[in-house]
C-alpha cells in the first residue's frame, strides 16, 4: 500500500497553516499536562515567568524554549511527511 499525497499534503498544511486550531492554547494545555510547573509557595508557573539558566546566567525564557521547540519539531514531523510520499507504507500496519 502507498501513502496517500493528498492526505499527507493536507496534514502537512494543515500542520503549518495552523488554522482552525491554536497552537499557543495546545502547548499551554501540554505545559500543564506536565503538572511540572507549580511550588508549594507560588502555585501554578507561566512559561513566561520561568527562566533557562546554566551556571547561573540567563540562557532564555522557557516560553522562548517552547515556542522554537515547537516550531521546529513541526517542521521535522512535516519533513518525515514529505518522506512519506509514494513510499509503501503496508510495513506500518498489521496483517491478520
Amino acid at each position: 500500500m502507498k501513502a496517500n499525497k493528498k492526505t499527507l499534503m493536507a496534514v502537512k498544511q494543515f500542520l503549518q497553516e495552523q488554522e482552525g486550531w491554536d497552537l499557543d492554547e495546545i502547548k499551554s494545555d501540554i505545559v500543564a499536562e506536565t503538572e511540572m510547573l507549580k511550588t508549594k509557595e507560588m502555585g501554578e508557573l507561566a512559561t513566561d515567568e520561568c527562566g533557562i539558566e546554566w551556571d547561573g546566567k540567563e540562557v532564555c525564557v522557557l516560553e522562548e524554549f517552547i515556542d522554537k521547540y515547537t516550531d521546529i519539531l513541526i517542521d521535522k514531523i512535516c519533513n518525515v511527511l514529505d518522506s512519506f510520499v509514494g513510499e509503501d507504507i503496508s510495513c506500518y500496519f498489521d496483517e491478520e
